[in-house]
């Protein structure tokens, strides 16, 4: 069963999740050169060990990471496809304790790879805090997860009862806000994880190269790494568009107004990015409106992506490391405007070609 299990969700997970790992890969690797790749890392672990303040980010990372795994766990586990889980159920509670533990340490292969670094730099230099406390947190992190896991797969008949009911407000949702409503109500988690990781991408990205100077593609770089961090939730943006706002092209709402709509939307995603943008960088007028400008390219340009391959997510990750690649050669030859004045072309013609012609139940 563990084999089953670990094809079946543990595969799933990382392929469904590649491009989040592409860019954590490129963060921690691919942005340092060679020769300081061992330094940097080392160094890198010292101040995490050293610091109580940065192991705790650190930690928090690692539950983000954990409750992702969970939530993607449940939701393979109640879809139909997966009904074959349930014979786990009728196993010993401790066999299903032993299998849960077995699996959820396969998920959490990367942090534990890393909480193995950091106990060998905490032996080294005598941090025997962070040795105990990082040995307690990923201890903590499996119990949680199999415990969670274990009563959700076998009390799913338990009915929670709400001791504080609050009274509901009505709110007027026009209609280009629908999506961020669906992010908040359904995808809390998603957004929560993409909007911590998005901005620590953001400001790993300007420390690492904090002796570049004022570059124009640094900050290019970051807000590329801002823009992949939200792929998911594009994706999840346009499977909830297409299953329940198909209806739109019955409306007189033309194509136009539903792409500035979904201009509004990309937006409200990046205005935390954007302020930092603003904030941390000493860029001209001319530049922050060149990185205004490529943001939207390259959010306009994975709808794109999702309308093209019709919303199959292992074909969309897939295509996620050519979208990288392509636009960070852009970016170092210094071709960034001309990359983004036809990256939002081609995406603003095929979302005009799409609109009418795209069977929205293909996508739902």
């Amino acid at each position: 069963m563990l084999k089953l299990l670990i094809r079946s969700l543990g595969l799933t997970f990382y392929q469904q999740h590649v491009g989040l790992f592409l860019v954590a890969i490129y963060l921690l690797f691919g942005m340092i050169q060679g020769y300081a790749l061992i330094s940097f890392h080392n160094a890198l672990l010292i101040s995490i060990c050293s610091s109580p303040i940065n192991l705790l980010m650190l930690f928090v990372v690692w539950i983000l990471y954990a409750l992702k795994c969970v939530f993607f766990v449940k939701q393979k586990l109640a879809s139909a496809d997966y009904q074959f889980a349930k014979t786990i159920t009728s196993m010993p509670s401790k066999q299903q304790h032993v299998l849960w533990i077995k699996l959820y340490s396969f998920l959490l292969l990367p942090i534990i790879g890393y909480a193995g670094l950091m106990l060998l730099i905490s032996i080294k230099h005598q941090f025997y805090f962070t040795f105990f406390a990082t040995i307690l947190s990923v201890f903590l992190l499996l119990a949680f997860l199999t415990i969670y896991t274990f009563r959700f797969s076998n009390f799913t008949f338990y009915v929670v009862k709400n001791w504080i009911n609050l009274p509901a407000v009505a709110v007027n949702k026009p209609f280009w806000t629908w999506p961020l409503y669906y992010l908040l109500k359904e995808q809390r988690m998603m957004l929560l994880i993409c909007k911590v990781f998005s901005i620590l991408s953001f400001k790993v990205i300007l420390l690492v190269f904090a002796d570049v100077g004022n570059d124009i593609r640094v900050y290019l770089t970051a807000l590329l790494a801002v823009v992949l961090s939200h792929a998911v939730l594009i994706f999840n943006l346009i499977k909830f568009d297409a299953f329940y706002a198909a209806f739109a092209k019955n409306l007189p709402i033309s194509a136009i107004k539903r792409l500035c709509y979904w201009l509004l939307v990309f937006m409200m995603f990046l205005i935390p990015e954007l302020i930092q943008l603003v904030w941390l960088s000493d860029l001209n007028t001319f530049q922050l409106i060149n990185c205004l400008f490529f943001c939207v390219a390259t959010m306009l340009g994975l709808q794109m992506l999702v309308y093209l391959l019709k919303a199959d997510m292992e074909r969309y990750m897939k295509y996620l490391l050519f979208f990288f690649f392509v636009s960070m050669l852009a970016i170092l030859a210094g071709h960034y405007f001309l990359f983004s004045l036809l990256l939002i072309s081609f995406a603003v013609v095929t979302f005009f070609w799409k609109y009418n012609r795209l069977d929205l139940k293909e996508i739902a």
